[in-house]
């Protein structure tokens, strides 16, 4: 039986225009660090910037990676892995937007964990500033 590769895709449940991660750094069953370049495309994003509102999913996403990883070695690969609801428990915006064309560098570590429930902090960076400080209360769906 020939399992699917473990991608970008099969760890995050967003797809199109919600798919804000561009490429996964690093990552373990603790941790995850992505990049992301801000697109028009994206939600809360005009030619002038994006919100940043934005980093709090890309937080959420990122955390999706690692987690995601901990479904597919308990459930298998091949099994439908369905997204986490998420909530924000605090997050500090420092900036107020994000220019189109930025690349934001996103680390995600889970602080606690008990069953289907995560607390996790996130962290982005655009070049070696802090943009965010983000913890999310996270439940998966069985």
């Amino acid at each position: 039986m020939k399992h699917s590769p473990i991608t970008l895709e099969s760890l995050v449940p967003h797809r199109g225009r919600m798919l804000l991660l561009s490429r996964i750094i690093s990552f373990d069953d603790q941790q995850a660090t992505a990049s992301a370049v801000v697109s028009e495309r994206w939600p809360l994003t005009t030619p002038e910037g994006a919100n940043a509102l934005v980093l709090i999913e890309l937080a959420a996403q990122t955390a999706a990676i690692n987690n995601g990883l901990q479904i597919i070695k308990r459930q298998g690969p091949d099994k439908d892995h369905r997204g986490w609801i998420v909530g924000i428990k605090s997050a500090r915006l420092l900036v107020d937007s994000i220019a189109v064309g930025t690349t934001v560098i996103v680390e995600s570590s889970n602080q606690y964990e008990y069953e289907n429930f995560r607390v996790t902090h996130g962290v982005a960076r655009i070049g070696d500033k802090i943009a965010a400080e983000v913890t999310l209360q996270l439940i998966q769906a069985e």
